[in-house]
């Protein structure tokens, strides 16, 4: 928070998006940690700080083996890569009018790559005070096999980091074996 008319306090939220609905949209936990830092931090003292929103999409993927790629146009590839950014750009604006609509001020921005990675990247280059990610609530198998990049963060990152964890009711039911 902003002591005796200084800087306001910069919290870098990670975001993602989620197609488990069928269409892009925030994914669960990255909503969450954005609630919870509006809720829990921010509450309302919005000039005394600023958000940092970062979303983070994974290089660009067609998803076809080497033979299907023979039939894909090159304007076909081009719509795809366009149609990831504006899908992006349009999670941003999402969480943009939230925080406009509260009042606090924010910056956002979208890089390709791997979240992890970028996310402790852009933290050291942006100096954030602190940095919020959500956690998916992965069972220990699925932390080994596909990484966690709120563990990543919280162990790489050049910054305080809050995980905020999914509310129980949102987590996947697993296995209690491999928890």
């Amino acid at each position: 928070m902003a002591v005796n008319g200084g800087e306001p306090t910069k919290i870098m939220v990670a975001i993602n998006e989620s197609n488990t609905n069928g269409y892009q949209s925030p994914s669960r936990s990255c909503a969450e940690a954005f609630e919870w830092a509006l809720k829990r931090i921010v509450r309302n003292n919005t000039s005394g700080f600023k958000i940092l929103l970062l979303h983070v999409q994974l290089p660009y993927d067609d998803g076809l083996d080497v033979d299907d790629t023979i039939y894909c146009s090159p304007e076909d590839v081009a719509y795809e890569r366009y149609r990831d950014v504006i899908g992006g750009l349009r999670l941003l604006q999402y969480f943009l009018k939230k925080c406009n609509d509260v009042g606090v001020p924010c910056e956002a921005w979208l890089k390709k790559g791997d979240p992890k990675k970028i996310i402790c990247l852009e933290a050291k280059r942006v100096k954030p005070d602190f940095l919020v990610v959500g956690r998916r609530g992965l069972s220990f198998l699925q932390k080994l096999f596909f990484g966690s990049v709120s563990d990543y963060c919280a162990k790489h990152a050049d910054c305080p980091v809050i995980v905020v964890k999914r509310s129980p009711s949102d987590n996947p039911k697993y296995n209690a074996f491999f928890d």
